[in-house]
């Protein structure tokens, strides 16, 4: 057994191409998602490719009855801390150069849970991609949310093996391992509409990828030279491949995923990888291509490299199109080429014990590591940070709605916030519950301050109820919906329903051009519910989409106080875009057939002869982001109408707001 076990331990390269798959297909969906939609399985490729690899030399060991967990997380470390560590330390330095304080303080944080091997368990507690955050996905160590799935599976794995060795042999181990790899893959489907951050982040429900290639290296170790025939070899690898590719080409950020969507990826990179052990058919000769293999054994650097890369360049304001995605990715080679010989290669030559390899490839230098950072943290973020004074000098005025007490934009709206009084913007005489409902999404919310404005000058009042991501519907909401989303949208959806009947007017906001390009059926099905409002006796009052602003950045001129030559001006005079155009026709246009449904928009006072701006006069922005409003310009838009009519504009005057 031990010749054999050397022979399985050996170095496969088409395992090495099967990596250059994967890295190039999470680069490609990071530089632009329209590339490849499923690009992001190239993570659970690595992952099943994990799982084989360290099973495979798991069991050799302990068969040969040699396995030593201080051994283990000897390789592990070689493997992983040194490159790791690097591209932590590179990325605080660069944030220091480059970014906000409060960015710096966001990567310093990121970087003591990654160092802890606990980045997965920081981004599903704190960083899950809010609304209108920014924070995940500029954060540029986002990515190493993986490597704390994998550090955790080395913990648990090991032990799990050591226990299991002896009393699950054969179809026992089989059942058992795919039984569990299941139950991951049902809890991620299960749990997806509960908490998608925790399926997308968290071990649980990733570790059915790791355990379909823990299982394809147990049989592969039980029956290493098993004749198998070449039509069933072809077919294996014909399946894995077509598996992979569907995966990469069909899934998208829309799916349910991991889950049992997950299956998909795993099954077909476990195929290629059983098919290449037992043959030596045509597509493992095209895995096993010198540039593919080459970039296979770089993959690991190139993994680590290309989101830092992406996040500083599109932070420091550079849209990345098909040639700057391609210089990312030339650029990502190059760097990841000399890391792999300058640091990966040498970091596995070291040949101190583990304790030595333990102290100074991981614990000394991310002791450091996790030293600046928590000054880092501690400070606010302004600790060694260049030009701080200037950044304490500036502060925003554009601001989101949800920052605001009496902004009740939530994820999903309670009964306790459809009573709150604090959703209640005027005055109620006598303190009552209004008579007016402003409804929808985030894009219902950023119309609060116009509202506020023209309430004061009215006298009257009115509540708002937004659920971000979720369409102000009385039907099923799912075909517009993210399937994350979905859930807590119908929750909310169904409370609000039930509380319209205490209302008389509904103001109706959302994101018009979101949920249309989902689904062009969306404005009918919208429709039908501005119907039912109507026939139960409602005045609707449909508030049209904003002029958007396509790379609108709302902390620019923060950003430019560390990059000098950003351009912050991206709001002056752009042009009305059609599609915001054809949108508010529509919902015009319906409004004018019935008597008890008006139409307001903001384009006449954002724009002149199809030009717009979203600045004040005094220079000051408008918005938040590309589509909406800040509160404080949103209230500006308001008075600045208000005071330009000398009175609220029509429909706002009718007598159902009194």
């Amino acid at each position: 057994m031990r010749s054999g076990c050397r022979r399985l331990k050996a170095y496969r390269a088409d395992i090495d191409g099967m990596r250059a798959v994967a890295v190039i297909s999470v680069i490609l969906f990071h530089i632009d998602e329209n590339i490849l939609p499923g690009g992001f399985v190239g993570v659970d490729i690595f992952f099943v490719i994990s799982g084989y690899l360290i099973t495979m030399h798991i069991l050799c060991d302990l068969e040969l009855d040699k396995f030593s967990l201080l051994e283990f997380y000897r390789r592990r470390v070689r493997r992983i801390a040194p490159m790791m560590l690097f591209i932590v330390a590179v990325v605080i330095t660069v944030s220091l150069m480059i970014q906000r304080p409060e960015d710096t303080r966001r990567v310093a944080a990121t970087s003591v849970a990654s160092l802890l091997s606990l980045a997965n368990v920081y981004f599903w507690l704190f960083e899950d991609a809010g609304y209108f955050a920014q924070a995940s996905n500029a954060n540029p160590l986002l990515h190493l949310w993986s490597l704390g799935v994998e550090e955790q599976f080395y913990i648990f794995w090991p032990l799990i093996l050591i226990s299991a060795y002896k009393t699950l042999v054969g179809k026992r181990f089989l059942v058992v391992f795919l039984a569990v790899a299941l139950v991951s893959f049902l809890l991620g489907q299960y749990l997806y509409p509960k908490s998608p951050s925790f399926v997308y982040y968290m071990l649980p429900t990733r570790a059915g990828e790791l355990l379909v290639g823990a299982v394809a290296a147990y049989l592969v170790f039980r029956n290493p030279d098993v004749f198998v025939h070449r039509l069933v070899l072809h077919t294996s690898a014909v399946l894995g491949i077509v598996l992979v590719v569907s995966s990469l080409l069909l899934l998208s950020e829309d799916v349910v995923f991991p889950g049992l969507n997950a299956i998909l990826p795993a099954t077909g990179a476990a195929l290629l990888i059983l098919s290449g052990h037992y043959g030596n058919g045509g597509i493992k000769r095209i895995l096993t291509i010198r540039p593919l293999v080459f970039i296979g054994l770089i993959s690991y650097s190139a993994y680590l490299w290309h989101w830092p890369l992406l996040v500083f360049a599109r932070y420091a304001g550079i849209d990345i199109g098909l040639v700057e995605g391609g210089v990312a990715l030339v650029v990502t080679m190059l760097l990841s080429a000399i890391s792999y010989y300058l640091i990966e290669n040498p970091a596995r030559r070291y040949k101190g014990d583990a304790w030595q390899v333990i102290a100074y490839q991981y614990a000394i230098p991310a002791g450091g590591l996790v030293a600046i950072s928590a000054v880092i943290i501690v400070t606010g973020g302004y600790f060694l940070h260049r030009n701080a004074d200037e950044y304490r000098s500036i502060s925003s005025k554009a601001l989101p709605a949800y920052e605001y007490d009496y902004v009740c934009q939530r994820w999903e709206i309670s009964d306790e916030e459809i009573k709150d009084r604090s959703c209640v913007v005027g005055g109620v005489e006598g303190g009552g519950n209004p008579s007016v409902l402003l409804w929808g999404d985030s894009q219902a919310a950023h119309y609060i301050g116009v509202l506020g404005a023209f309430a004061e000058r009215a006298g009257f009042a009115f509540r708002n109820l937004a659920h971000a991501s979720c369409p102000p519907l009385l039907s099923d909401p799912g075909d517009f919906v993210p399937p994350k989303r979905v859930e807590k949208c119908r929750k909310s959806l169904m409370r609000v329903a039930k509380a319209l009947a205490e209302y008389d007017v509904v103001i109706i906001s959302s994101a018009w051009l979101s949920y249309d390009s989902r689904s062009n059926k969306f404005l009918d099905v919208f429709f039908d519910t501005v119907d039912d409002l109507v026939d139960e006796g409602k005045f609707v009052v449909l508030l049209g989409a904003v002029p958007h602003f396509t790379g609108y950045d709302r902390i620019c001129n923060e950003k430019a106080i560390g990059i000098p030559y950003l351009e912050c001006d991206r709001l002056d005079k752009v042009a009305l875009s059609e599609r915001v155009v054809r949108i508010n026709s529509r919902l015009k246009g319906f409004a004018s057939k019935n008597l008890r449904v008006e139409y307001f928009d903001l384009v006449d006072y954002l724009c002149n002869d199809g030009s717009c701006s979203g600045y004040n006069e005094n220079g000051d922005p408008l918005y938040f982001d590309s589509m909406h409003l800040s509160m404080p310009g949103s209230w500006s838009i308001g008075r600045d109408i208000v005071d330009e009519l000398s009175d609220v504009p029509y429909p706002f005057t009718r007598s159902e707001f009194k």
